[in-house]
């Protein structure tokens, strides 16, 4: 992989993890991505012009004005507010297949944090863990902070190749980390034979699978597909309210069986308490005053239209290059030609002031010659320019 690990340098002591722990290479493009004149399809943002300003400056009045704002103010209970995991838990019935108690739903500050706690809970130096091939970054490198080794999985249209999936389960793995719905990086979904598979797959181990359902909401036709945690109930599902309502809030939930809910906690209590609780309440009154599935119909209709609008630029630019259609979700996975290096595409594209994600940080091995395109952040206008410069810089290097 492309991710190094910060020296240690002088007598500072520091623990074996800091080693193991690789740098984000995602922070850094967006520092890139902030410098005058660069158009990015780098990064993991959402597009900002969709967020509901109005909204949530509405409900951040409410609870500033409520007679419990002094409760919003205060420190809260681990497991966060009850009333927004009590949504998250509605939602989960109703539109992701399966029921759960409250007790089990934690509300975490952002997925990142879930990761990390998982991490720490399952994860001892030199454990195996199951991820996918290419996998999302992020998660990556929460979890190399516990020192895991990582086996990795190639993904194909329809899912994890079940060959390798078998080969990997039989050499004891204490967890498998997935993004069934319009994964980052490739935009790849799951079929439906697939999530049976797994979900079988994941009966017959005591290997723990995590569901992230970062962008499991964001499926152009709504959410097509059964979640894996419908059909199997000790699978831990994270999920988000970044990418649909305010990635700033860092509201993310965490879905747990019944036998973690107290090591969860613990866990939780040791680390940071709780989540923000301004933000829960903040969210948990948006919520009150939005219905959710209506909230998404234009936001959906609107990244199918730039995924659209992405796809003809390509189509049109770089012809040579090869790419998926994505279904949902904010990435296209862009395959430079078989053989060649894509980071020459990224610093030719960097000449060009156009920041993209190369994609063989996202792998445990391989992908050398893949690009992580996000259609989400830029504007009409950005798009089409961008795409300009980044086929020029293709022609100049292939």
């Amino acid at each position: 992989m492309l991710l190094s690990r910060p020296s240690v340098q002088g007598n500072v002591r520091f623990s074996k993890r800091t080693a193991d722990t690789m740098e984000s290479y995602i922070m850094k493009l967006i520092s890139v991505a902030n410098e005058p004149g660069m158009i990015s399809f780098a990064t993991g943002l959402p597009d900002k012009r969709l967020f509901d300003t109005s909204g949530i400056a509405a409900a951040a009045d409410e609870v500033l004005h409520s007679t419990r704002v002094n409760d919003a103010l205060q420190y809260g209970v681990t497991e966060g507010l009850l009333s927004l995991r009590r949504k998250i838990a509605d939602r989960c019935r109703k539109e992701l297949g399966f029921d759960t108690g409250t007790d089990n739903v934690f509300i975490m500050n952002g997925s990142q944090e879930c990761f990390d706690l998982l991490g720490k809970l399952f994860l001892d130096r030199k454990d195996k863990m199951i991820v996918e091939n290419p996998g999302y970054l992020g998660a990556l490198q929460s979890f190399s902070v516990y020192g895991p080794k990582f086996s990795g999985v190639d993904l194909n249209d329809n899912g994890p190749d079940m060959t390798q999936m078998e080969k990997a389960l039989r050499q004891d793995p204490k967890l498998y980390y997935a993004i069934p719905n319009y994964q980052n990086p490739s935009g790849m979904c799951y079929s439906d034979d697939a999530r049976k598979q797994i979900a079988g797959m994941m009966s017959d181990t005591d290997c723990m699978m995590i569901e992230d359902d970062a962008y499991g909401e964001l499926g152009f036709r709504g959410r097509t597909k059964r979640t894996i945690r419908s059909m199997n109930e000790n699978v831990i599902m994270t999920g988000s309210f970044s990418k649909i309502i305010s990635p700033g809030m860092r509201i993310g939930w965490m879905i747990v069986p019944d036998e973690l809910v107290p090591f969860v906690k613990r866990s939780l209590e040791a680390s940071c308490l709780h989540a923000n609780t301004f933000s829960q309440a903040v969210m948990d009154r948006f919520l009150e005053n939005n219905d959710l599935s209506k909230y998404l119909i234009p936001i959906r209709r609107e990244y199918q239209r730039k995924c659209r609008l992405m796809l003809d630029l390509l189509k049109d630019s770089i012809p040579q290059g090869r790419w998926n259609e994505p279904e949902g979700g904010m990435f296209i996975w862009f395959r430079t030609p078989d053989g060649t290096d894509a980071m020459r595409l990224y610093e030719a594209a960097l000449k060009e002031k156009v920041v993209i994600m190369p994609g063989r940080p996202f792998h445990v091995r391989g992908g050398g010659n893949t690009i992580r395109l996000n259609y989400a952040t830029a504007s009409d206008e950005e798009m089409k320019e961008g795409m300009g410069r980044l086929a020029r810089a293709f022609s100049s290097v292939f």
